[in-house]
């Protein structure tokens, strides 16, 4: 009988309510089922945007920067002028404040990455570059973007200057299944174009029938759709087109979405059909898989899949509230220590960790929005929803970002771009691998590729020791180690380690590396008991002997009679006397 792990959705602890397109002041926090219907009108709600789609760079045609070395001003006359004229550019302006500064136009006949590399091909030339266009930050014009509050708090917006997704990208969605004829996420929509649909063959040969938009684990059927709400809800979140005119935009707005069902519609599965599903999303080729699911039993087959995947996989902290620390109580997959995983906690409107989030200084890396959630749900619909399960969609949505504009980035080197360019939040500090809750605009522009944590070796293993006790910590690559001695977990406002530490009482160090490029080690803890050497006096029992003599006769015989005379032997007696004597002895500081 298969092992039956219900694995609990993270959601449905929380708020599910519906928007209202009535007005803006109908779309709060409340119980009633008020629907937000794509075809509604929805003139009451006013939107101040700028609608631009900048997701290719622009560039002014025919233009170049380009700078020359600068001796002197003869010189750099002479030569720029040669250069020019070997390309066919001409000057359109200088810069006297920068010198060897110009604007040039080249041939028309001409692109502009054969004037560049043909530029600086010239010994002369510092650089050439680009007359780039830059724009105000990118907002989509979709009607209830207004209401979606993660997304200005992950800075997409200004993320979206650089890029807003690619089809290319494929995102697993492991969920309750997705309503494919929504009319925010269709457009985003996985097709496997392997498989010629309703043919009752499997066109492809990957063991599934008729898996044209995905694949139903619970079933064992194409069908997907979502009567739950949750995976349609999670996917509207990282993909919902965005800048169309309608309904919301996901952290993506271009991106396709492969739905894989294995959640019924009271939000359980069984871990069977989750390695299944993880199996079908890697064998099909989604670069990110999103999880927003968990349960409490650990299963070594889950994990092992999960191992012996290529993409990043995005899993929900938990739901469990109360300080519940996944360190103490884990949540799977979340917990599992495999590399590609990264651990999701939920923030609020004000930044600070959700009421109902699970946290773990070591099992839970970073943070995102998850309360007050407005997203799409089947029949055209959209609501609201909280949980760690809406956090993971933030995070999925950045990392398919970043994939975007790099394809050829790991799965590792995805996780450390995004869990080194967080917005550090205090009460985070402590709580979380990280500290801080996601940012894409800083992701973006500072992709990680060295996909190796730091470790940290310590000299001597916690235990027992002599006062004083020096103390060494060493990284495994460059890196700063930060350490605390009195128990709470180190943050990057903690002490800096120099050199070695010296113990003289009992303390409990916990410390942790981040090296050059951002990437943080675990935390580590090592507790030291601290001897030293105390002087101390006592009174002693001394003995003595005193020695004396003792006289006695010694008889003898002569002429048959007997006589004495008087002699004696040394011998002594013991007597005590009591001493004040010094020591010196242990004790635990």
């Amino acid at each position: 009988m298969k092992k039956h792990i219900i694995l609990l959705i993270l959601v449905l602890i929380s708020l599910f309510t519906f928007c209202s397109v009535a007005s803006a002041s109908n779309v709060s926090d409340t119980n009633d089922s008020i629907n937000l219907s794509s075809t509604s009108n929805s003139s009451n709600i006013v939107i101040n945007s700028t609608s631009k789609n900048t997701s290719s760079i622009n560039y002014k045609k025919n233009e170049l920067f380009v700078k020359f070395k600068y001796s002197s001003k003869a010189s750099y006359q002479k030569i720029s002028k040669m250069v020019n004229l070997q390309i066919g550019a001409t000057v359109i302006k200088e810069y006297s404040d920068v010198k060897g500064l110009q604007l040039v136009r080249i041939p028309a006949n001409m692109s502009l990455k054969d004037a560049i590399a043909k530029y600086k091909k010239n010994s002369n030339v510092i650089y050439a570059e680009p007359n780039y266009a830059y724009a105000e930050n990118s907002i989509p014009d979709d009607t209830y973007y207004d209401y979606q509050w993660g997304l200005s708090q992950v800075n997409a917006s200004e993320a979206w200057n650089i890029t807003t997704g690619s089809h290319k990208v494929i995102i697993a969605v492991i969920d309750s299944g997705i309503d494919l004829n929504h009319p925010d996420l269709k457009a985003n929509i996985w097709i496997n174009k392997g498989e010629i649909p309703g043919n009752g063959i499997d066109d492809d040969h990957n063991g599934y029938i008729d898996d044209v938009y995905g694949w139903n684990f619970i079933s064992g059927n194409s069908n997907i759709s979502d009567d739950d709400g949750h995976g349609t809800h999670v996917a509207g979140i990282i993909a919902a087109a965005g800048n169309n005119s309608k309904g919301v935009t996901g952290v993506m707005w271009s991106a396709t979405i492969m739905s894989l069902k294995f959640l019924d519609n009271e939000g359980n599965g069984y871990v069977d059909d989750a390695v299944s599903a993880i199996r079908y999303a890697t064998k099909m080729g989604a670069s990110i898989i999103s999880c927003s699911w968990g349960g409490s039993e650990y299963s070594q087959a889950l994990k092992d899949v999960i191992d012996a995947s290529s993409a990043l996989v995005v899993c929900a902290a938990g739901n469990r509230g109360c300080g519940a620390n996944d360190d103490i109580s884990p949540v799977y997959p979340a917990c599992f220590t495999s590399k590609n995983i990264i651990s999701v906690a939920a923030t609020d409107t004000s930044d600070a960790l959700a009421s109902f989030s699970d946290y773990g200084l070591n099992s839970v890396d970073v943070a995102a929005p998850g309360t007050h959630i407005c997203s799409t749900l089947p029949g055209s619909q959209y609501g609201y929803m909280q949980g760690t399960s809406m956090a993971v969609p933030y995070v999925t949505g950045l990392a398919g970002l970043i994939k975007s504009i790099r394809p050829d980035l790991t799965a590792l080197q995805i996780k450390y771009t995004i869990l080194n360019n967080v917005d550090y939040i205090s009460s985070l500090a402590g709580k979380i691998l990280t500290g801080g809750r996601i940012n894409a605009l800083k992701a973006l522009t500072n992709i990680i590729t060295d996909s190796t944590a730091p470790t940290v070796r310590v000299n001597l293993k916690g235990g027992s020791y002599y006062s004083p006790l020096n103390v060494t910590l060493t990284s495994s690559e460059p890196a700063t180690i930060y350490y605390t001695l009195n128990g709470s977990n180190p943050t990057k406002n903690s002490l800096i380690y120099t050199g070695p530490i010296i113990l003289k009482t009992s303390q409990t160090i916990k410390f942790m590396a981040i090296d050059r490029s951002g990437t943080l080690s675990y935390v580590y803890t090592d507790k030291y008991k601290i001897y030293r050497t105390v002087k101390y006096s006592y009174k002693a029992k001394v003995s003595h002997k005193k020695w004396y003599k003792k006289w006695y006769k010694h008889w003898y015989k002569r002429h048959g009679k007997w006589h004495y005379y008087w002699t004696y032997k040394w011998t002594y007696k013991l007597y005590y006397t009591y001493e004040t004597r010094y020591g010196k002895k242990y004790i635990l500081t």
